[in-house]
Protein backbone atom coordinates (compact mmCIF):
# COMPACT_ATOMS: atom_id res chain seq x y z
CA UNK A 1 0.00 0.00 0.00
CA UNK A 2 1.13 3.35 -0.90
CA UNK A 3 1.94 6.20 1.92
CA UNK A 4 0.02 8.93 2.49
CA UNK A 5 3.12 11.43 0.36
CA UNK A 6 2.97 8.85 -2.46
CA UNK A 7 -0.87 9.40 -2.84
CA UNK A 8 -1.78 11.58 -6.46
CA UNK A 9 -4.23 14.57 -5.43
CA UNK A 10 -7.12 13.38 -7.78
CA UNK A 11 -7.59 16.78 -8.76
CA UNK A 12 -4.29 17.11 -10.24
CA UNK A 13 -5.91 14.72 -13.01
CA UNK A 14 -8.32 16.60 -14.25
CA UNK A 15 -6.64 18.50 -17.27
CA UNK A 16 -7.25 19.41 -20.83
CA UNK A 17 -4.14 17.15 -21.57
CA UNK A 18 -4.33 14.33 -19.69
CA UNK A 19 -2.21 12.06 -22.24
CA UNK A 20 0.91 14.98 -21.71
CA UNK A 21 1.15 15.08 -25.73
CA UNK A 22 0.27 18.37 -25.87
CA UNK A 23 -2.33 18.18 -28.35
CA UNK A 24 -6.09 18.15 -27.41
CA UNK A 25 -7.36 14.52 -29.11
CA UNK A 26 -10.66 12.46 -28.72
CA UNK A 27 -8.24 10.34 -26.50
CA UNK A 28 -7.78 12.80 -24.28
CA UNK A 29 -11.76 14.02 -24.06
CA UNK A 30 -12.44 10.12 -22.96
CA UNK A 31 -9.81 10.34 -20.27
CA UNK A 32 -10.72 13.62 -19.27
CA UNK A 33 -14.24 12.32 -19.14
CA UNK A 34 -12.92 8.94 -16.94
CA UNK A 35 -10.92 11.14 -14.50
CA UNK A 36 -14.03 13.32 -13.94
CA UNK A 37 -16.32 10.35 -13.34
CA UNK A 38 -14.21 8.95 -10.92
CA UNK A 39 -13.44 12.25 -9.32
CA UNK A 40 -15.75 11.75 -6.42
CA UNK A 41 -14.71 7.70 -5.41
CA UNK A 42 -10.87 8.91 -6.15
CA UNK A 43 -11.64 12.62 -3.88
CA UNK A 44 -13.14 10.32 -1.12
CA UNK A 45 -10.06 7.65 -1.50
CA UNK A 46 -7.34 10.45 -0.83
CA UNK A 47 -9.29 11.99 1.50
CA UNK A 48 -9.69 8.83 3.80
CA UNK A 49 -5.90 7.89 3.01
CA UNK A 50 -4.42 11.58 3.81
CA UNK A 51 -6.52 12.20 6.94
CA UNK A 52 -7.65 8.97 8.19
CA UNK A 53 -4.75 6.98 7.69
CA UNK A 54 -5.26 4.30 10.56
CA UNK A 55 -9.36 3.30 8.86
CA UNK A 56 -7.81 3.29 5.20
CA UNK A 57 -5.52 0.79 6.57
CA UNK A 58 -8.32 -1.30 8.07
CA UNK A 59 -10.26 -1.20 4.93
CA UNK A 60 -7.33 -1.95 2.72
CA UNK A 61 -8.27 1.81 0.74
CA UNK A 62 -5.04 3.36 -1.47
CA UNK A 63 -4.06 4.75 -4.16
CA UNK A 64 -4.14 1.20 -5.88
CA UNK A 65 -8.13 1.63 -5.94
CA UNK A 66 -8.38 4.99 -7.61
CA UNK A 67 -10.56 4.41 -10.73
CA UNK A 68 -11.37 1.12 -9.32
CA UNK A 69 -14.87 -0.54 -8.37
CA UNK A 70 -15.13 1.07 -5.09
CA UNK A 71 -14.26 4.47 -6.92
CA UNK A 72 -16.79 3.69 -8.98
CA UNK A 73 -19.34 2.87 -6.81
CA UNK A 74 -19.16 6.04 -4.61
CA UNK A 75 -18.90 8.27 -8.32
CA UNK A 76 -21.48 6.53 -9.48
CA UNK A 77 -24.17 7.29 -6.37
CA UNK A 78 -22.36 10.76 -6.31
CA UNK A 79 -23.22 11.51 -9.69
CA UNK A 80 -26.98 9.81 -9.27
CA UNK A 81 -27.28 12.18 -6.47
CA UNK A 82 -26.18 15.51 -8.64
CA UNK A 83 -28.39 14.06 -11.23
CA UNK A 84 -31.44 14.13 -8.81
CA UNK A 85 -30.67 17.34 -7.20
CA UNK A 86 -30.56 18.90 -10.83
CA UNK A 87 -33.75 17.55 -11.48
CA UNK A 88 -35.38 18.51 -8.44
CA UNK A 89 -33.71 22.20 -8.94
CA UNK A 90 -35.11 22.49 -12.83
CA UNK A 91 -38.29 20.85 -11.74
CA UNK A 92 -38.72 23.59 -8.60
CA UNK A 93 -37.23 26.65 -11.28
CA UNK A 94 -39.81 25.73 -14.07
CA UNK A 95 -42.69 25.87 -11.11
CA UNK A 96 -41.48 29.25 -10.24
CA UNK A 97 -41.49 30.09 -13.72
CA UNK A 98 -45.09 28.78 -14.27
CA UNK A 99 -45.92 30.67 -10.82
CA UNK A 100 -44.56 33.92 -11.56
CA UNK A 101 -45.66 33.92 -15.53
CA UNK A 102 -49.28 33.29 -13.98
CA UNK A 103 -48.94 35.42 -11.56
CA UNK A 104 -47.24 38.06 -13.99
CA UNK A 105 -50.37 37.61 -16.81
CA UNK A 106 -52.91 37.93 -13.50
CA UNK A 107 -51.56 40.93 -12.47
CA UNK A 108 -51.52 42.37 -16.15
CA UNK A 109 -55.08 41.61 -16.00
CA UNK A 110 -55.89 43.25 -13.37
CA UNK A 111 -54.07 46.45 -13.50
CA UNK A 112 -55.84 46.41 -17.16
CA UNK A 113 -59.01 46.00 -15.31
CA UNK A 114 -58.44 48.90 -13.27
CA UNK A 115 -57.51 51.03 -15.95
CA UNK A 116 -60.78 50.46 -17.64
CA UNK A 117 -62.77 51.27 -14.80
CA UNK A 118 -61.58 54.29 -13.94
CA UNK A 119 -61.27 55.51 -17.49
CA UNK A 120 -65.02 54.83 -17.06
CA UNK A 121 -65.44 56.03 -13.89
CA UNK A 122 -63.50 59.39 -15.32
CA UNK A 123 -65.77 59.58 -18.25
CA UNK A 124 -69.25 59.68 -16.73
CA UNK A 125 -67.82 62.06 -13.91
CA UNK A 126 -66.12 64.13 -17.01
CA UNK A 127 -69.61 64.00 -18.93
CA UNK A 128 -71.20 64.74 -15.48
CA UNK A 129 -69.32 68.05 -14.96
CA UNK A 130 -69.77 68.91 -19.12
CA UNK A 131 -73.99 68.48 -18.38
CA UNK A 132 -73.45 70.46 -15.06
CA UNK A 133 -71.90 72.91 -16.91
CA UNK A 134 -74.52 72.77 -19.89
CA UNK A 135 -77.29 73.36 -17.62
CA UNK A 136 -75.50 75.93 -15.76
CA UNK A 137 -75.30 78.14 -19.12
CA UNK A 138 -78.30 77.47 -20.54
CA UNK A 139 -80.04 78.54 -17.64
CA UNK A 140 -81.41 82.02 -17.40
CA UNK A 141 -81.17 84.25 -14.23
CA UNK A 142 -82.64 87.78 -14.24
CA UNK A 143 -84.28 89.88 -11.48
CA UNK A 144 -87.92 89.89 -11.55
CA UNK A 145 -88.54 93.25 -10.49
CA UNK A 146 -85.95 94.93 -13.15
CA UNK A 147 -87.24 98.51 -13.60
CA UNK A 148 -87.89 99.31 -17.42
CA UNK A 149 -89.22 102.32 -18.89
CA UNK A 150 -91.99 101.86 -22.05
CA UNK A 151 -89.08 103.08 -24.59
CA UNK A 152 -86.98 99.38 -23.59
CA UNK A 153 -89.99 97.00 -23.00
CA UNK A 154 -91.19 97.96 -26.75
CA UNK A 155 -87.38 98.14 -27.80
CA UNK A 156 -87.61 94.29 -26.03
CA UNK A 157 -90.73 93.25 -27.90
CA UNK A 158 -89.84 94.99 -31.12
CA UNK A 159 -86.94 92.18 -31.26
CA UNK A 160 -88.98 89.54 -29.72
CA UNK A 161 -91.32 89.83 -33.17
CA UNK A 162 -87.98 89.03 -35.33
CA UNK A 163 -87.93 85.65 -37.30
CA UNK A 164 -84.91 83.21 -35.72
CA UNK A 165 -81.49 84.10 -37.36
CA UNK A 166 -82.40 87.83 -38.11
CA UNK A 167 -81.13 90.97 -36.29
CA UNK A 168 -82.56 94.46 -35.54
CA UNK A 169 -79.54 97.46 -36.14
CA UNK A 170 -79.56 100.63 -34.16
CA UNK A 171 -81.05 102.42 -37.09
CA UNK A 172 -83.77 100.82 -38.38
CA UNK A 173 -84.95 100.36 -34.08
CA UNK A 174 -84.09 104.31 -33.91
CA UNK A 175 -86.74 104.60 -37.25
CA UNK A 176 -89.08 102.36 -35.46
CA UNK A 177 -89.08 103.71 -32.00
CA UNK A 178 -89.07 107.35 -32.99
CA UNK A 179 -85.96 108.14 -31.61
CA UNK A 180 -82.45 109.92 -32.24
CA UNK A 181 -79.80 106.89 -33.47
CA UNK A 182 -78.08 108.24 -30.63
CA UNK A 183 -80.41 107.70 -27.80
CA UNK A 184 -81.40 104.30 -29.68
CA UNK A 185 -77.78 103.17 -29.34
CA UNK A 186 -77.40 103.99 -25.53
CA UNK A 187 -80.91 102.45 -25.06
CA UNK A 188 -79.53 99.02 -26.97
CA UNK A 189 -76.47 99.14 -24.95
CA UNK A 190 -78.27 99.06 -21.38
CA UNK A 191 -80.38 96.45 -22.74
CA UNK A 192 -77.35 94.80 -23.19
CA UNK A 193 -75.54 95.38 -20.11
CA UNK A 194 -78.24 94.16 -18.43
CA UNK A 195 -78.23 90.89 -20.53
CA UNK A 196 -81.20 91.50 -22.44
CA UNK A 197 -79.93 92.06 -25.96
CA UNK A 198 -76.99 90.16 -27.85
CA UNK A 199 -74.94 92.70 -30.18
CA UNK A 200 -74.48 90.84 -33.43
CA UNK A 201 -72.75 92.05 -36.83
CA UNK A 202 -73.98 93.13 -39.96
CA UNK A 203 -77.04 95.78 -39.54
CA UNK A 204 -78.42 96.33 -42.78
CA UNK A 205 -76.32 99.85 -42.33
CA UNK A 206 -73.24 98.07 -41.42
CA UNK A 207 -73.78 99.62 -37.69
CA UNK A 208 -74.16 96.74 -34.45
CA UNK A 209 -77.41 95.09 -34.30
CA UNK A 210 -78.69 93.05 -31.59
CA UNK A 211 -80.97 89.81 -30.74
CA UNK A 212 -83.17 88.95 -27.94
CA UNK A 213 -81.31 87.07 -25.26
CA UNK A 214 -82.93 83.96 -23.29
CA UNK A 215 -83.06 86.28 -20.54
CA UNK A 216 -84.81 88.54 -22.45
CA UNK A 217 -87.48 86.11 -23.88
CA UNK A 218 -87.16 84.67 -20.29
CA UNK A 219 -88.63 88.47 -18.75
CA UNK A 220 -90.96 88.96 -21.48
CA UNK A 221 -92.32 86.04 -20.83
CA UNK A 222 -92.45 86.49 -16.77
CA UNK A 223 -93.85 90.02 -17.65
CA UNK A 224 -96.45 88.55 -19.40
CA UNK A 225 -97.95 85.84 -16.99
CA UNK A 226 -97.52 88.74 -14.39
CA UNK A 227 -99.93 90.46 -16.27
CA UNK A 228 -102.67 87.93 -17.40
CA UNK A 229 -102.63 87.25 -13.13
CA UNK A 230 -103.69 90.72 -12.70
CA UNK A 231 -107.05 91.15 -11.38
CA UNK A 232 -108.99 93.20 -13.18
CA UNK A 233 -110.40 95.96 -11.54
CA UNK A 234 -114.53 95.96 -10.98
CA UNK A 235 -116.23 98.55 -12.81
CA UNK A 236 -118.52 100.90 -10.30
Amino acid sequence: MATTDQLPIPFARLTLDPTGDGQLTPADLGELFYNAFFLPGDAFIWALSTFALPVAEQLGVGVDDYGGFLAAMISLCVWVTVFVELMVVYQYVLELDRRVTRATVRGFRTATLHVRIARTVLLQRWRTWREARRVRANRVDFPSEIELSAAELKALRLHAELASGYSLSVIETARTLGLRNRAAQDLLDGLKEVGLLNRTLGGADGDSAYTLSEAGKALLVFRQLHNDQQPVAESR
